[in-house]
């Protein structure tokens, strides 16, 4: 009887390969480690400065080393972790001054943003913004600034989301990555920076692409303002 796998010649027939679907879950198990650990070092679950150990890790995702060391080195070209020499992988942690350089790219991008939404934008979604400032607690209570950070992340996401620009939007993700992860609560108080808000809706219920942009750009600018001030007393302490 002619084995299974060869013609009646003799010659052996080639193996048959994966079906394509299992090659490309196979293919794609970078990109899911890579997804994963974004995730967890946007929720905060991995904090800046933290070392990543890689055993454990691969360990609890249940994955070889080399898939996850793929993963760890696209984050770093992302600068979302670095490699200390002879130390280890640890979560990037930003400097006062390298977070004043993200809000200056933040200020362009975001005024930018402001600029297109102002003739898309209608009176009921301005409304519906200006309405998650109203009589909103702008204490510094870690409970009230939690709230005031939420709302003000989807004030400018949204606004992003209005401009219908997809390479805006994808330039901002990226933005937003590094912004989310490593900024604590507000570099400004929420009782200062409601009050630009409110600037920003009323140029946006205007429908003036000139003054929206001009005043979304001020808005963040005072933001980079204050980082540089904090980054020169830090390193005057340094000193």
């Amino acid at each position: 009887m002619p084995h299974p796998t060869r013609p009646p010649g003799g010659r052996r027939m080639p193996r048959a390969t994966a079906p394509p679907s299992l090659r490309i879950e196979h293919e794609n198990l970078d990109d899911k480690i890579y997804a994963r650990l974004k995730a967890l070092i946007a929720e905060r679950r991995m904090l800046p400065g933290e070392r990543i150990l890689q055993d454990r890790l691969a360990r609890e995702m249940g994955v070889s080393r080399t898939p996850l060391v793929n993963a760890l080195k696209r984050l770093a070209q992302e600068r979302l972790v670095e490699w200390v020499s002879r130390r280890g992988i640890y979560v990037k942690r930003f400097t006062k001054r390298e977070m004043a350089r993200l809000f200056e790219v933040r200020e362009a991008l975001e005024g930018l943003a402001a600029r297109l939404a102002a003739p898309r934008i209608g009176r009921d979604e301005v409304d519906r913004l200006a309405e998650m400032f109203r009589g909103l607690d702008v204490t510094p209570t870690p409970a009230a600034v939690r709230r005031y950070v939420e709302r003000d992340r989807h004030f400018h996401w949204r606004l992003v989301e209005i401009a219908g620009n997809e390479q805006l939007a994808h330039a901002m993700d990226s933005v937003n990555m590094m912004f989310f992860a490593y900024q604590d609560g507000l570099v400004r108080p929420a009782a200062e920076t409601v009050q630009e808000h409110w600037t920003i809706l009323e140029a946006l219920r205007r429908k003036d692409p000139d003054a929206s942009e001009a005043a979304m750009r001020l808005h963040i600018r005072r933001s980079v303002e204050q980082l540089e001030k904090e980054a020169e007393a830090e390193e005057m302490q340094a000193e």
